[in-house]
């Protein structure tokens, strides 16, 4: 079996990337720059560097064998001032979906994209005044999958919408919550964040690549799938469990910030359905995982 998986030096791609070849899954690894390279020096793995917008390289580059397999992960402005930038997050959209395009052409039989739950804060929309700039990575995000959704149907291409959760592990430093808590603490710094009172979902990387490589190489008989850890709690709940195991509960100020007015539900938060169609896929509690992320951070 051959994969191709696009943002393949970043924390997601990589970690999947050593998923694959551990089952003697043939890769092609996509990304704008492998300096320096997450990805280990294998047979398996052949290399590309190309920011996918030249459409005629592309395809030229993956038409050279037969591709089962098409991971989508390449995503720019999920950090920083280029997550509020409408014309970044259009261009994401775009190369969404010409990386569906170029998967059909391949004869992929299945195309997966990553998600976020942050799509969810859309429907927070009709209740806000104001929004934050970041906002416009959810949004983006949701529209990617709708137009993706949309076109793969129209083109028969097997299509999975993975909506992550928020992903963590010793290697994360995006600068999500759990990276800039970490972060914060272990720089004797104070970690500041709104109310804290909604639920909240936290997956460690290990579990969440269990789960992207059986969508992968599994028949399954839903286009979307929420990727958690099946066990949500009250955000502050797990911001005061880190602050309580780096012994720094009180750098930990929760309601320093304003609430942002964005609302999650346990609903949202629910893999049920990701559970019955691939199996049990967590291996660990948040407490054990959190343990080993804080002594190898």
């Amino acid at each position: 079996m051959r994969a191709i998986v696009t943002g393949a030096n970043g924390f997601v791609g990589s970690s999947l990337i050593k998923k694959l070849i551990a089952h003697q899954i043939e890769v092609l690894a996509i990304d704008v720059s492998f300096e320096p390279s997450k990805l280990p020096d294998h047979p398996l793995i052949t290399t590309a560097v190309t920011d996918l917008t030249d459409t005629e390289q592309f395809n030229h580059l993956i038409k050279a064998k037969e591709y089962e397999l098409f991971y989508h992960f390449a995503w720019r402005g999920v950090n920083g001032p280029d997550k509020a930038k409408y014309d970044v997050q259009l261009d994401n959209i775009r190369l969404s979906l010409q990386c569906a395009e170029s998967a059909k052409r391949a004869g992929c039989r299945k195309f997966l994209c990553a998600g976020t739950v942050a799509e969810r804060s859309v429907e927070s929309l009709s209740f806000l005044q104001r929004t934050s700039g970041g906002m416009m990575y959810g949004s983006a995000k949701h529209c990617d999958h709708i137009m993706l959704e949309t076109y793969c149907k129209n083109i028969g291409l097997d299509f999975v919408w993975m909506q992550f959760s928020n992903i963590y592990g010793p290697d994360n430093k995006t600068g999500n919550l759990i990276s800039y808590t970490l972060g914060q603490l272990t720089g004797q710094k104070e970690a500041a964040f709104g109310p804290a009172r909604q639920p909240y979902d936290f997956i460690y990387i290990d579990d969440l690549i269990e789960a992207v490589y059986r969508l992968g190489v599994k028949q399954t008989g839903r286009h979307y799938y929420f990727i958690g850890s099946g066990t949500p709690m009250i955000l502050s709940d797990y911001l005061l469990k880190i602050g309580k195991m780096l012994g720094r509960e009180d750098l930990i100020k929760i309601g320093a910030r304003g609430d942002d007015g964005v609302r999650y539900t346990f609903e949202m938060l629910d893999t049920s359905d990701l559970v019955k169609d691939i199996g049990e896929y967590v291996s660990g509690t948040f407490d054990e995982r959190i343990q080993y992320t804080i002594d190898h951070y």
